[in-house]
């Protein structure tokens, strides 16, 4: 719904017809916040901040929702901002350093990959459903899965045709949507007067954050531009492939924020189902809205969600979205506990490493007789040699990656040692107790804080008095993961096709 004139209480900004005028900029002292902001903190302080600016309600001049648009990334850098100030963010383009010669190779790949990926574009047959996966993950036979979406996309196949759209980089086998968003980047315009809009929003959106948190983040501008940017790619991408699959439904793993996918479904009236792939909470901007925002045209989030269990529904705020429990095989333990006689695992991932780390090593000095196993998240495998190399002389430590599961190692699993990851749940599931480092962004686990198995430490020596110890309860605890349950998702998609 296009908006005439909208003041907004704490900035004494005003929008009028798809323009944005500055009455003024309130000065602000930027620096630090003198007690860094925990994240259920700063959570509910940013959508009472969004409520009362009434930003969703905001229209570029070609009537998109920014804000809904631009929001999780403008959640994200403001937090890095409060907590890591002046800190530079990564861009949605990193590229490591690399020798000429393999920049040639890699350039020649990228033509290669894109040229293929165009012609499979333009190729394309009408089909049932399309499924946007995310093969991270590898399957008992070692072949690339998407856990997330694996057992509703085995489903969807014994229900008709099925489109594949691949969002990992390296696999190029299906139609894959990073070659696309390259080539696209090149051509796709910018919208007549949206820049200069973007531009006076994230003035506005900057003297909110000044008046509610008292810090500016000085990299918004740039945010802005870049995700509407990327938000307009997608759209050119989706577009053409929705036009040429016309599917019945769309299956989705969030990687990234696709808000361009499910704005063009919507433009179709082709439901969107998202498939739950980790933890989701009322601290995570995905998932959680404002309790007072109502569903429609200010928001563009799935028709459907697929939750891991019960427990979770009540764990995210989408207004508009149905919350669907179908369960997961990838991750439910189906009831089976672990022996507890083998190490402790200790779940690792780039922006923990350097808290995790030195951690195991201290560990694995002082408890030179135990066994620990550093486990990778996914997207670090390919820093597994440097990993290793830190533990190098350390015989206790041994380095797992993508050649064993976190279903697999919770087998035998002593303990688990977390800042924040899925699989805390998944352990809980299966009996091991959870050791959560008060580092980084532990409290979004705050859920979890007063189960049975549950254990907050400071400090290595805490750690140490509180691992390889017997469970001191039996309590049962809720169940995290359910089977898949076939027949629940068969009903849900017959009943969102239907309604389509």
């Amino acid at each position: 719904m296009d908006i005439d004139d909208i003041a907004l209480s704490g900035s004494s900004s005003s929008f009028q017809n798809g323009s944005l005028t500055i009455a003024f900029i309130r000065p602000v002292r930027l620096g630090n916040i003198e007690d860094i902001m925990q994240i259920d903190e700063f959570t509910n302080k940013f959508l009472h901040m969004e409520m009362q600016e009434q930003f969703f309600q905001a229209r570029t001049p070609n009537g998109d929702p920014l804000w809904d648009v631009v929001r999780y990334y403008v959640f994200i850098s403001l937090y890095d901002e409060i907590i890591e100030p002046a800190h530079s963010r990564p861009s949605f383009s990193h590229q490591s350093r690399q020798s000429w010669l393999n920049s040639l190779f890699t350039v020649r790949l990228k033509v290669l990959s894109t040229a293929t990926q165009l012609t499979r574009l333009v190729r394309l047959k009408p089909t049932d459903f399309v499924a946007y996966v995310y093969s991270r993950n590898k399957d008992a036979n070692n072949q690339p899965i998407d856990s997330a979406s694996a057992d509703a996309f085995q489903e969807l196949m014994k229900m008709g045709s099925i489109l594949k759209v691949e969002s990992e980089q390296k696999l190029l086998q299906d139609v894959n949507i990073a070659p696309l968003y390259r080539a696209f980047a090149r051509v796709v315009p910018w919208p007549a007067g949206v820049k200069d809009y973007i531009h006076k929003f994230t003035q506005a959106i900057a003297n909110a954050q000044g008046h509610y948190f008292g810090v500016i983040d000085p990299n918004l501008s740039k945010l802005a531009l870049t995700t509407y940017r990327y938000y307009l790619i997608q759209r050119q991408v989706w577009r053409r492939i929705l036009d040429r699959s016309q599917p019945r439904l769309i299956l989705m793993t969030q990687n990234g924020i696709q808000k361009g996918l499910i704005v063009e479904a919507r433009k179709r009236h082709i439901p969107v189902v998202e498939c739950q792939h980790g933890v989701i909470n009322l601290m995570h901007p995905c998932y959680t809205y404002p309790p007072e925002l109502l569903s429609g045209d200010a928001v563009l989030l799935p028709d459907a969600l697929l939750l891991f269990s019960d427990y979770w529904k009540d764990q995210c705020r989408m207004p508009g979205t149905k919350m669907a429990v179908v369960g997961n095989n990838r991750f439910s333990s189906a009831g089976v506990q672990s022996t507890r006689t083998g190490a402790a695992v200790l779940l690792d991932a780039a922006s923990f490493h350097k808290h995790l780390s030195p951690l195991a090593i201290e560990l694995a000095r002082l408890m030179p007789e135990q066994r620990f196993i550093i486990k990778l998240h996914p997207t670090d495998v390919l820093d597994r040699e440097k990993i290793e190399k830190e533990y190098q002389g350390i015989p206790n430590i041994s380095v797992v990656g993508a050649e064993k599961s976190c279903a697999e190692l919770f087998a035998d699993a002593s303990d688990v040692v977390v800042i924040q990851s899925t699989a805390s749940y998944e352990a809980l599931d299966r009996g091991v107790p959870v050791h959560f480092f008060r580092r980084a962004g532990y409290i979004s686990h705050q859920d979890l804080f007063a189960q049975s198995g549950v254990h907050l430490f400071s400090s290595t020596e805490e750690l140490s008095c509180a691992l390889f110890k017997p469970r001191a309860s039996s309590e049962r605890i809720p169940r995290y993961f359910d089977d898949f349950d076939s027949m629940a998702f068969r009903a849900l998609v017959q009943v969102l096709c239907s309604e389509a």
